[in-house]
Order: structure tokens, then C-alpha cells, then sequence
């Protein structure tokens, strides 16, 4: 008898755990559904709903052009600013819209981004300073890539 309810255990922990496991899941989707309806969701819930969607869509991106990646690249070019994540959300989404793949992808993409953020900062009046620019004091010009205008040194272009 006593071999029967130690067998038997295991298995009523484990049916538990599994039924407390799919309640956490279906309640974590419930909360994102509803921040979703409240137009309230944060990067993150929008991120997983996307991967929830995925499957069922049959929509299984191999490269993906983030805001975070693209913001890191930036920041290889441009000193950090206040207003460079924005600008760099409002290129991505622009990169997004338009994006047609061949060689390099991601990376193009991300340096699409970044091109476009530098000509939003020049339309907003917003100053970027290019990095290669902060240790050369010696030139006060403007750099740009025929079609930007951004601050070696911080000034106004």
C-alpha cells in the first residue's frame, strides 16, 4: 500500500506542475492581450507577441532589423545624444517599409538607419557629433554623406 502512494506522488506533483506551468502561460498571454487592447505595450510584451504570432502567421524571419542593434551600430558613428534612439526608431521604421534584400542585409540595413537618422537630426535642428570628429580639434567643417550635414565638433552646421 505504502508503495502505491509512493509511486503515485510523483505523478500528482508532476500533473501539478504542469497545470500551474500552462495557467502562468495562458495568464502571461491574457495580460499581453490586454496590453495590447490598452495600446500600453512595452518592447518586450510587443517583441513576444510577434514571436507568438509567428507560427500560426508561418511568418519566420531569418534577419531582423532592431532598433537596439542599429542604435549600437550609431553609436560606433555618433557620439551618444539624447535624441539618437528616437531618430534611429524613426529610421529603422522607415528601412522596414522600404527594405528590399540582397547581399549584406543586416548590416546594410542597420547603416540605412543610421544615414537616416543623421538627415531626421539635420531636419530637426538636432546636432550629432561624429566620433572619428571628437579627437580632431583641428578641422570645425561639417562631415556628411552628400546628403547629411552633421557637426564635427558639437557646433551647429
Amino acid at each position: 500500500m505504502f508503495d502505491r502512494l509512493k509511486a503515485a506522488c510523483p505523478r500528482v506533483a508532476d500533473r501539478i506542475a504542469h497545470r500551474w506551468f500552462r495557467a502562468r502561460y495562458h495568464l502571461a498571454r491574457l495580460s499581453r492581450a490586454w496590453a495590447y487592447f490598452r495600446d500600453r505595450l512595452d518592447a518586450d510584451e510587443a517583441q513576444r507577441i510577434m514571436l507568438d504570432c509567428e507560427y500560426p502567421a508561418g511568418w519566420h524571419p531569418l534577419l531582423v532589423l532592431t532598433v537596439e542593434d542599429a542604435l549600437e551600430q550609431a553609436r560606433e558613428i555618433f557620439a551618444d545624444h539624447p535624441d539618437l534612439p528616437r531618430l534611429i526608431n524613426d529610421g529603422c521604421a522607415r528601412v522596414a517599409s522600404k527594405w528590399e534584400s540582397y547581399n549584406d542585409e543586416l548590416y546594410e540595413a542597420r547603416r540605412w538607419a543610421t544615414d537616416l537618422a543623421a538627415d531626421y537630426a539635420v531636419a530637426e535642428g538636432v546636432i550629432l557629433t561624429r566620433l572619428e570628429a571628437v579627437g580632431d580639434h583641428a578641422a570645425s567643417d561639417t562631415e556628411g554623406d552628400d546628403h547629411t550635414a552633421v557637426s564635427k565638433e558639437g557646433g551647429a552646421p
